[in-house]
């Protein structure tokens, strides 16, 4: 049987993958942070933004963005030549709340 992963137990289990990994959560901890966005936005960060942070190849970074993405913890937008990203802060903490009644 497949599990739906747009909601359900399978959403909150590709969430928690995508946060088990210390990179990407080091990334969600960045892109809650406000105003340090190289194209002017008051939150979130450019995907270049990110790798001068991360100290990481843009390859990796986008790797790590699409699971973030996939899993709906953060969210998406082409500005120009760069991609935007912001965390959904909403997700984020519903993903904390499924966690506690689960466990």
């Amino acid at each position: 049987m497949v599990m739906n992963t747009k909601n359900g137990n399978g959403h909150l289990t590709d969430q928690l993958r995508a946060v088990a990994d210390p990179t990407r959560r080091r990334i969600l901890r960045m892109l809650e942070q406000k105003g340090q966005c190289s194209i002017g936005e008051s939150t979130g960060l450019c995907a270049r933004d990110i790798e001068a942070k991360i100290k990481l190849s843009q390859p990796t970074i986008s790797h790590h963005m699409k699971i973030l993405e996939h899993a709906g913890l953060i969210t998406s937008q082409r500005r120009g030549q760069w991609m935007w990203y912001r965390r959904d802060e909403r997700a984020v903490k519903e993903m904390t709340q499924r966690f506690r009644e689960e466990v």
